[in-house]
């Protein structure tokens, strides 16, 4: 299949719109998970357990937030109703995490679909992302980075 097709553009795209329910000031993360059909299984975004308080000192904190944050690809996984084995993830703004990763892969996730990610928007997250790549490898998760997506 050549890459991207629309269903890549729609499922990316919906990845980019629930990212924007994240209140994380800094890094606003999406997830959409979909079975080999297309079919949506999950959706996640980057946020605070439930019940916990989106206060703005812990969210402009980066020490605090990232100890109390759920990643958008974990929040995905915890709300799927279905085996996501054999899936694929949809992922905005970026890559995911080395621990994401491992997680996804623990899942059974089968491909992880991001757009490439800028050189300003990686660079702090330029090793873990090289860590997550090289994981999805040794685990034969495909990888697929749209140079392309704008999401309009």
């Amino acid at each position: 299949m050549a890459r991207p097709d629309k269903w890549d553009l729609r499922l990316l795209g919906l990845a980019r719109h629930v990212a924007q329910w994240s209140k994380d000031p800094s890094t606003q993360v999406g997830a959409v998970i979909a079975d080999k059909k297309h079919r949506v299984l999950s959706l996640g975004f980057n946020g605070f357990a439930r019940g916990v308080s989106d206060l703005a000192e812990r969210l402009e904190n980066r020490e605090v937030k990232y100890d109390m944050i759920i990643h958008a690809e974990r929040n995905a996984l915890l709300f799927a109703n279905a085996s996501v084995d054999g899936a694929s993830v949809y992922v905005w703004p970026l890559l995911p995490c080395a621990q994401c990763a491992a997680t996804l892969i623990q899942a059974g996730v089968a491909e992880v679909i991001a757009p490439a990610a800028d050189a300003e928007r990686a660079e702090r997250w330029t090793a873990q992302i090289n860590l997550a790549r090289t994981m999805f490898t040794e685990a034969s998760v495909s990888v697929v980075e749209l140079d392309d997506f704008s999401g309009d």
